[in-house]
């Protein structure tokens, strides 16, 4: 097993932002940006904003501002122009970011900074968290087959996605049967780009799917497993510090499957702060 430092991840998600900061409008996909910092796609997204304590997209969007703000002081260029360089479609929508991004207007900020010849690109910063201790175990986890239902919407109406999910057993009949609940995550669920969360079943075999719901089997493999705690709002809280804190100096990659959430029991039998939830990282 490759022994992966805290600092290896560091130099890794510091190719990134350095990339970033040297040309802030180059568009590029996720599989380009984890593949610069030799991560799985999958999981990217959580170890940058994990060890950043911002995302990706706020990266680039501070990088493009800072690029507006210098060609602002240095230049006369028309601010349409800049807005268009920075990734805005109008004028409009990059004025109301520029103001929150230095709380005055791009004529504002000329008019003060015009010429400023020191004004220059600050370097990227990548943030080192302090480890806490969290109790994780590698398991071998057996291949799930799972009764699924993918999520269509924001990230807030996942709940609407369960509770599809609930009433569907329900008016098949299937009530009490179900070994245990399952979410299925790929990528990071504050980002847009590649996230994918499939709410899921698991039933004893010879259950059959109907409608949107589908049946797909979940690879089994080395996990890494943390037993969380209480209610639902923590869990992506409990997931960040996984992918900050535990699997940097852990000395284990993140592999190329979904993360799970394992729900041990739920609200009809135990109170949020009963709540037992295993969450899983898929490492090689």
């Amino acid at each position: 097993m490759k022994q992966t430092t805290r600092n290896d991840y560091a130099r890794r998600i510091a190719r990134v932002t350095e990339a970033i900061f040297r040309d802030p409008a180059r568009a590029r996909s996720l599989e380009d940006w984890a593949a610069l910092a030799n991560f799985s796609p999958f999981h990217f997204h959580r170890i940058y904003r994990a060890m950043q304590g911002e995302s990706l997209a706020d990266t680039i969007r501070r990088a493009r501002l800072t690029l507006a703000a210098r060609a602002l002081a240095m230049s006369a260029r028309n601010v349409a122009d800049i807005a268009l360089e920075a990734g805005y479609e109008n004028a409009q929508s990059f004025a109301r970011a520029f103001r929150g991004f230095v709380a005055v207007s791009p004529t504002q900020f000329r008019a003060t900074h015009r010429a400023a010849a020191d004004f220059i690109l600050p370097s990227p910063v990548v943030v080192t968290r302090k480890d806490a201790a969290m109790n994780v175990e590698i398991v071998e986890q057996a291949p799930i087959r799972a009764h699924l239902l993918e999520h269509k919407g924001p990230v807030a109406s996942i709940p609407e996605t369960w509770a599809s999910l609930w009433r569907w057993h329900m008016k098949a009949g299937l009530a009490g049967r179900a070994l245990y609940p399952i979410g299925v995550c790929y990528d990071d669920p504050e980002e847009d780009c590649g996230f994918r969360y499939c709410a899921g079943l698991v039933f004893p075999d010879g259950v059959a799917a109907s409608g949107e719901v589908t049946i797909a089997d979940i690879v089994g493999g080395r996990y890494a497993s943390y037993r969380h705690v209480g209610p639902y709002s923590g869990i992506g809280a409990a997931f960040q510090k996984l992918y900050g804190e535990w699997l940097p100096p852990s000395g284990h990659e993140p592999d190329d499957r979904p993360s799970l959430e394992i729900y041990r029991n739920t609200p009809y039998d135990a109170p949020p702060e009963g709540l037992i939830t295993d969450l899983l990282i898929p490492v090689k």
